[in-house]
């Protein structure tokens, strides 16, 4: 997925923060867990209050994850 996220990242890095963890390394395990995330790869999207409004949890294609992000980006306007 990290292309995907990759290429998200440039098209909405301003408007959007993108925070990436490893989750097999450092505080990865600890955020999994926190998190309830299952597996990995895993993409969380939350609101600018914080609260999460999206979960996808494998390989995503980039246009089903840009249209959650163009919601929460129109949202904040």
């Amino acid at each position: 997925m990290t292309p995907v996220v990759d290429g998200l990242e440039q098209q909405y890095g301003g408007q959007v923060v993108f925070k990436r963890i490893n989750a097999l390394e450092g505080d990865g395990p600890e955020v999994m867990r926190a998190y309830r995330i299952p597996g990995h790869p895993a993409l969380l999207v939350f609101n600018q209050a914080r609260v999460e409004v999206q979960r996808f949890i494998g390989p995503q294609p980039a246009g089903v994850v840009q249209e959650v992000l163009r919601d929460v980006v129109e949202e904040r306007q």
